[in-house]
């Protein structure tokens, strides 16, 4: 288990691998997983809005 890095909620790693993005149970910030022993989160990156350009 580790932390949410916007709320502090725990959140737990389960079966999540290095590299998916999933939603913090609660607040709902998207986490990417960096590094699954010892488990470890940050924010996912944000992608740019694609205007059709």
């Amino acid at each position: 288990m580790t932390e949410c890095p916007e709320c502090a909620a725990s959140v737990d790693g389960g079966e999540k691998i290095v590299g998916e993005i999933f939603p913090c149970p609660d607040c709902g910030t998207e986490l990417e997983v960096l590094k699954t022993a010892p488990f470890a989160v940050e924010p996912a990156p944000r992608e740019a809005e694609d205007w059709g350009e």
